[in-house]
């Protein structure tokens, strides 16, 4: 196992995905970024990023929401745990028309970019404060 790997958990609870509308989000061809930090302030470990997933009905029908959301873990299993930062939450939302049938090599490179600019973005909000 890579050590540069971080340890991955997902968001199960309503409540959880209702407060990622706090913190920010990045928006691409082919899925909707949310990400916010936790600050320490719960009871999971720090060291865990955690990750959660959502495809309404407006993408299509069970078939193509299925492969979006496959394609979407995909994207998640590849990069977050390199990429992303310990103690965040992500979470990827598909969109209609776009995430199943986006090429792969562009969503995850779409990725890539809208976590730079994330937390880039949230470095410089830190520095203001």
């Amino acid at each position: 196992m890579n050590s540069l790997r971080s340890k991955l958990g997902k968001i199960t609870k309503k409540y959880d995905y209702n407060k990622m509308k706090a913190g920010s989000s990045i928006i691409t061809a082919g899925f909707i970024l949310q990400a916010r930090n936790r600050y320490d302030k719960t009871l999971l470990d720090p060291k865990v990023i955690r990750y959660g997933l959502t495809c309404s009905k407006r993408i299509g029908n069970a078939v193509k929401r299925n492969r979006a959301k496959r394609r979407l873990r995909a994207l998640i299993t590849n990069i977050i745990p390199f990429d992303g930062l310990k103690g965040w939450d992500y979470v990827l939302i598909g969109r209609e028309h776009a995430t199943e049938q986006i090429p792969f090599k562009i969503l995850e490179q779409d990725l890539k970019q809208a976590l730079f600019k994330l937390h880039n973005k949230e470095s410089k909000k830190c520095e203001k404060d």
